[in-house]
């Protein structure tokens, strides 16, 4: 597998926050974490490339910070999106670097990417569309509240993701 297909999650993760605010900061952190993949893509090793994942996610925020508007949903989602291909796709290509892959199994890991892909924009949809109900029957006070639980459901479930299991006999 050709590792030039990850210059297309890690353009989106530099384009994104430029398109939201094209100012010199922006360009000058989003080319930093753009030549810390390029790093961790040439030697092979995940630090640099997460490294700058972290470093697109500063970037998107300053872009926001500084542009002062609202999250734009579709961004937003392209971009958190473009962040979850780019640390996979380099995982594939460095755990099979220099390995012959069978067709079938890359055909399997693209339909594994599109569903999850497909996954991710159906749970936008339905999440923004829930917010617009939420906004327009739930009184200004209880949004605090709402957001509040969604916040505390949402920390839940990354523990509960996160959590390993032991085997039974350990």
């Amino acid at each position: 597998m050709s590792r030039w297909w990850i210059a297309l999650p890690l353009a989106v993760i530099v384009a994104v926050p430029v398109w939201t605010a094209a100012s010199a900061p922006v360009v000058a952190i989003g080319a930093a974490a753009c030549m810390l993949c390029a790093l961790g893509l040439c030697f092979a090793t995940l630090g640099p490339i997460t490294a700058g994942c972290v470093t697109a996610i500063i970037d998107y925020a300053a872009a926001l910070w500084t542009a002062g508007t609202s999250v734009d949903i579709v961004g937003a989602a392209l971009f958190g999106t473009a962040l979850l291909f780019l640390l996979d796709l380099s995982e594939f290509t460095r755990r099979f670097r220099g390995a012959e892959i069978a067709r079938e199994v890359i055909r399997t890991q693209i339909a594994y990417w599109l569903g999850r892909a497909a996954v991710i924009a159906g749970a936008v949809a339905v999440f923004t569309i829930v917010g617009f109900v939420l906004s327009v029957w739930v009184p200004g006070a209880g949004r605090t509240v709402v957001a509040g639980l969604g916040a505390i459901l949402a920390f839940v479930g990354a523990l509960r993701a996160g959590v390993v299991r032991r085997p039974d006999g350990a």
